[in-house]
């Protein structure tokens, strides 16, 4: 959902708040509640486009690229880190200047990409570790038939992502000894 669409519903839900029948009002008063919490949106956010700096906290360097990708794909801007006021070290924060409905677009994309990239990253470290020969000799792999469907498409995602991956070796990478 784009941050207009988002915007979109919330004004409609707005309007059937102030002007539905008694029962439609009620409820369309209650959820319009629960949006604007959830979103953390006032009315005056509703009413005007202002544009204020919105901080968005990260925890691990993945997160921080993801945020910084959807940050710039929203607004056109890019994000600018948070410094501490009394020790000059860098916050997990990234802000930009933006409005409430790109707050909002943000903040629901940068939950939804970061989980996906998790995942396919757990695809993508079992693909390096296949390629590489990471797997001790003594773990048995599960039959084919034994796998459920999921397993069974992220094992062929793995192996074909496998073949696109350069094969690591430690005696490949210490060379012949000569030092050059």
């Amino acid at each position: 959902m784009t941050q207009e669409e988002l915007l979109q519903k919330i004004k409609h839900v707005q309007a059937l708040a102030e002007r539905g029948d008694r029962g439609e009002r009620d409820n369309a008063r209650a959820l319009l509640a629960r949006l604007m919490e959830k979103y953390n949106l006032t009315e005056a956010d509703l009413e005007n486009e202002r544009v204020e700096t919105a901080w968005f906290v990260y925890h691990d360097e993945l997160e921080r690229r993801i945020l910084a990708q959807i940050i710039y794909t929203v607004t056109g801007k890019q994000a600018c880190g948070c410094v501490g006021a009394y020790t000059n070290r860098k916050r997990k924060k990234l802000g930009v200047e933006c409005t409430a409905a790109e707050k909002v677009e943000i903040e629901a994309n940068h939950a939804f990409f970061y989980e996906a990239a998790k995942k396919e990253m757990e695809v993508f470290l079992y693909a390096f570790y296949s390629k590489n020969g990471l797997f001790p000799s003594s773990v048995n792999a599960k039959e084919w038939e034994e796998l459920t469907p999921k397993e069974k498409e992220e094992a062929l995602k793995a192996s074909l992502m496998a073949e696109g991956m350069e094969r690591h070796t430690l005696t490949k990478a210490l060379g012949d000894g000569s030092g050059q």
